[in-house]
């Protein structure tokens, strides 16, 4: 056996079960995404429930809620929308029974010095609010770290919060979000999404995928047939 021939075969043996392991992979994350947004489908489908802090929720379940908006406004740094820098608003909302929640307005744009943070009027008088529980997953990689302003958070962290703004120690506050809807004339832009990547993209990766490691195959039956020099 050639040089060459060695070589062609030890890069396919070493690349071809990669790249096909890749696009395995690439089609189970298709499913899992497909199977995300038929559950999500399900559940914003369903009719809308009052929002009640005892009561157990599900991820994106409608919920409705009365009360009155309070005056702490949290700006989550980092939110990317079309490609511009900005903030997830998250107001804390005081509910009928005495229960807080925070609502979810929505994405708005930072101005060029973070710290130069975005005036957010506070809605006057009672409101009814309609949208979705939002439970945000913690990312061990963010950390909260301490802003000059209390109020620019990295994270949505309950825990974290609290400890913020003390005042909460004192109430009950959902560990949750409200997301609400974006037709709501109180929504920035929404900017949450179920998924961040459709089960369509993922398929074209492993096609991509499965296509090099076709090629790989081809090129190492080439490489056998041609006659050694």
């Amino acid at each position: 056996m050639s040089r060459f021939k060695r070589n062609i075969l030890i890069f396919s043996i070493i690349f071809m079960p990669i790249t096909f392991s890749l696009g395995l992979w690439q089609v189970d994350r298709a499913n899992q995404k497909t199977e995300i947004i038929n559950n999500y489908d399900s559940i914003i489908s369903k009719p809308a429930v009052e929002f009640k802090i005892e009561n157990d929720f599900i991820n994106w379940q409608p919920v409705y809620l009365t009360g009155e908006f309070t005056d702490i406004i949290l700006y989550e740094d980092n939110a990317l929308l079309s490609g511009k820098a900005g903030f997830k608003i998250y107001h804390l909302f005081r509910t009928i029974d005495n229960s807080y929640i925070f609502i979810h307005r929505g994405f708005i744009e930072r101005k060029t010095i973070k710290n130069d943070l975005p005036i957010i009027d506070i809605p006057k008088g009672k409101k009814r609010l309609s949208g979705t529980i939002l439970k945000k997953n913690q990312n061990s990689f963010v950390q909260n770290i301490d802003e000059s302003d209390p109020r620019i958070i990295q994270q949505f962290s309950i825990k974290d919060i609290i400890k913020k703004f003390t005042i909460l120690e004192e109430v009950l506050v959902y560990e949750g979000l409200m997301n609400l809807y974006s037709y709501d004339p109180l929504k920035f832009f929404s900017i949450e999404k179920p998924i961040n990547m459709t089960a369509s993209k993922h398929i074209g990766y492993a096609i991509q995928w499965f296509g090099l490691c076709l090629a790989l195959l081809i090129l190492t039956i080439y490489a056998y047939r041609r006659k050694d020099e």
